[in-house]
This record gives structure tokens, sequence and C-alpha cells, in this order.
């Protein structure tokens, strides 16, 4: 029996970060889905235990409600590579096979074998080895899916069906692997089409305000309510390089005219920001990313604080703006829990 996706927990370095500091056939098929919702039935649990670090998807935090377990794995899960799923339920109860050309929270790439890791007598691995073996092995299989299309950078992230310890007791050895869109807390968020036709240039249209949980980024907000960062343009490197990936530096110095004029156009004057109190920002792209095709990143402004965090900011740069200097209150994520709408 499969677990449910993790959500990634992971953060990539170096190069990848910004400059800056910044850094989801009737009967046959109806068969297929009763499968795939057992497999499915205790995403909320899981995902949460994978993102919070707890040692076992089956401890999950007080007060969260558990969900019941099948001791047996479907002997016939089925969810070949560009099958794509949806659900609205928080705990996935109602996961359905959909066609790609509508929004949809999971994209399914393939499926590996760990054996060559654990044998026929290893002991179920903890969320911490799980979510090792998933990111690079379901990586790879991305990589394949896509034709080495893929940004590990990019706005989808890879995730999988995971053994339960029952049929990892009896010998699966399968991961069942996806690639799903998720937000700043572990949130998913529908997309529509499928990922190698899809722009994976990691950025939000212009005007959205990314909320704060104590001084690092939550999901999206309204800009009235408190929040850590807001997109105030939208950059296309292509426009200035066209013969392969520019070093940072030329990155920023192209970025640094092209955010300071978008942010005027957008705040209405060109030193309304910084008047503000806010600071102009944006994230450069990897070596990876821009092999995957991605060249546009987000111009952004916030209130950063000196450790790199960001203090809450109510109300948009386009109007009126309140700075507070008490650190908004911490939120709980709710990985693996579809959001409402599409990025």
């Amino acid at each position: 029996m499969a677990e449910p996706p993790e959500s990634p927990s992971e953060q990539n370095s170096g190069d990848n970060n910004s400059s800056r500091g910044d850094r989801s056939r009737q009967g046959a098929a109806n068969a297929r889905l009763v499968m795939i919702m057992a497999v499915i039935g205790a995403l909320l649990v899981f995902t949460v235990a994978a993102l919070l670090n707890w040692p076992s998807a089956e401890n999950p935090p007080p007060g969260l409600a558990q969900k019941p377990t099948t001791t047996a794995p479907p002997p016939d899960f089925e969810a070949p590579a560009g099958t794509c799923l949806n659900w609205t339920q928080d705990d996935a109860s109602d996961i359905s096979e959909v066609p790609c050309s509508e929004p949809h929270l999971f994209e399914m790439t393939g499926t590996t074998e760990v054996w060559a890791r654990f044998g026929p007598d290893a002991e179920f691995p903890s969320t911490e080895v799980f979510n090792e073996i998933k990111t690079k092995r379901c990586a790879d299989v991305a990589r394949q899916y896509l034709r080495n299309g893929f940004d590990p950078n990019g706005r989808y992230e890879v995730s999988a069906f995971l053994p339960s310890k029952q049929s990892w007791n009896s010998g699966d050895r399968t991961l069942h692997c996806a690639l799903q869109q998720p937000g700043p807390a572990g949130q998913l968020y529908r997309f529509t089409g499928k990922v190698d036709s899809l722009d994976q240039s990691d950025i939000y249209d212009v005007g959205t305000c990314l909320g704060i949980s104590g001084s690092s980024v939550s999901s999206p907000v309204e800009c009235s309510k408190p929040h850590s960062v807001e997109m105030t343009g939208v950059a296309d490197l292509s426009q200035k390089f066209k013969d392969g990936r520019p070093a940072t530096e030329k990155q920023d110095e192209f970025l640094l005219t092209t955010c300071q004029k978008q942010l005027a156009d957008y705040a209405g004057g060109k030193n309304v920001a910084e008047d503000k109190g806010l600071s102009l920002y944006w994230d450069n792209i990897s070596k990876q990313s821009w092999q995957a095709g991605s060249r546009k990143v987000n111009c952004k402004v916030a209130a950063t604080l000196d450790d790199g965090g960001f203090a809450p900011v109510t109300g948009s740069v386009t109007g009126e703006i309140s700075i507070s200097d008490q650190p908004a209150p911490e939120k709980t994520p709710q990985p693996g829990v579809p959001a409402d709408g599409q990025r």
C-alpha cells in the first residue's frame, strides 16, 4: 500500500539562491481510482510529518486527526506516467483522475525502485530518509520524463506515493513519482496542462502578496493583510540574453534597470517604495534552471530585516502601507492540502 505524496522539505543552495537575500474507459478507470483513493487516504498526515521533519509519518502532531491506513497494498496500483490527478478535500478522499487539460494537483512521471539501497530485510526508512530518496530518485525520473527539461528550482517540484510500512514489509520498494506545484507553505496549487508545455519559471502574477509567518514567507494573501513580499514586476532575461545563461553579475545589471522601471510604473513613481521603507530585490536564474528553459523572475519589494527575514507589511506599495516592528505570528503549515484557486 503506497502512502501519499510528501511535500519537499529540502532547500536549494549555492548558485540557486538569490544574490539579494531571497530567496497545488470507464470501468477500468473506476477500478483504478478506487485503488488510487486507498493509496492517498492519509495524505495530510504524511505530508505534515514530512515537512516538519517528525521522525515518522505514523506520528502526526498533537490535535491532528488520525487517518486509517490499509493493511495490504492494492496489487494492481496503476497511475502511469502522464496521468493527472486532482482532489478537493484536505485528506484527498475525493481524488480522481482528470484530463491534464483541466486544473489538477499531480502529474505522474513514472516509477523507480529502491532495491539497490534497501534489501528484503531492510527496516522501514524514516521520514528524513524517504525525503532524501524521493528528492533524488524522483528528480531523476522527472528529468527522464521531461527529456532533461526539468527545472529543479522552478515552480514544479517532485513528490511521490511512498510505500506504507505494511507494503514495505511485504517487499514493496516502488516509488510512484509525480510533479506538483506547492506554495511557500507547502499547500498545493492546481495547474492546467502538462509540465512539458508550461513555463517552469518560479514566478507569481504582478500584484501578488505572499503572507508572513514569523519573519518567513508564507502562502499568498491579499495585500491589505500582513505580508512579507509584494510582486511588482516580471523580468524576462531572454529579452537581453540570447546565447546562454549570463553570469549572476550580468543578470543583476539587467535586473536592476528592469526592476527599477517596473517598480516605478507599478508604484507610481521612482522613489515611492524607498520612501515607504521598502527594498527592491529579485531572484537570479541558476544554470540548471536556464538549461530547463526558465527565463523569468519576479521583481519584488519587502521590508527586509538585518538577519535576512521580513517585517510584516500591511497595504500595497501602490497606496498606504504600514510596517510593523513586531514579528508576525507563526502559522502551522498545511502541506499537501489543496490551496484555493491557482497560482
